[in-house]
């Protein structure tokens, strides 16, 4: 996916929340899943599980961490809607400093973010912008289903 699939015009703007510390995941995640479940505009999220929205949840709040924790904060969090998909993407002010996976973590001591994300995610990527921005994205395809949120 590139950077004109992720702010596509067809896409419809869920929320965005700028975060600046480590400390204020908690309330964005409470927001995020209000905002996902709250599908305002109407019929900007149909099909969106209960599962679907936790993975979601889940993702942008690594996402953000790996972004206050690698490029200093703020960092702003986009969910978007596009079509049969619902796209995250973290914003940080470190464009040389790409997503790296890491393997060789003991457990607890970090770096399984972008491990995560790519085991949950349907589509994961990023890219630089010319005004000094750097965007990781995770995007989840949302199918119809009777355990809609």
């Amino acid at each position: 996916m590139t950077e004109d699939a992720v702010t596509s015009i067809a896409a419809t703007l869920i929320d965005s929340w700028t975060v600046a510390h480590v400390d204020e995941l908690a309330a964005v995640r409470s927001r995020l899943e209000d905002a996902l479940c709250a599908c305002d505009p109407p019929g900007v999220a149909p099909g969106l599980t209960r599962a679907s929205s936790q993975n979601i949840i889940l993702i942008a709040s690594e996402l953000t961490a790996n972004a206050l924790e690698h490029a200093g904060g703020p960092a702003r969090l986009d969910v978007v809607r596009d079509g049969a998909a619902v796209t995250i993407s973290v914003r940080d002010r470190a464009p040389d400093d790409p997503p790296v996976l890491t393997f060789d973590r003991a457990l607890g001591a970090g770096g399984f973010g972008l491990q995560l994300t790519l085991k949950v995610a349907d589509d994961v990527g990023w890219y630089r912008t010319p005004d000094g921005a750097k965007h990781v994205w995770a995007r989840f395809v949302v199918a119809p289903s009777d355990d809609a949120v």
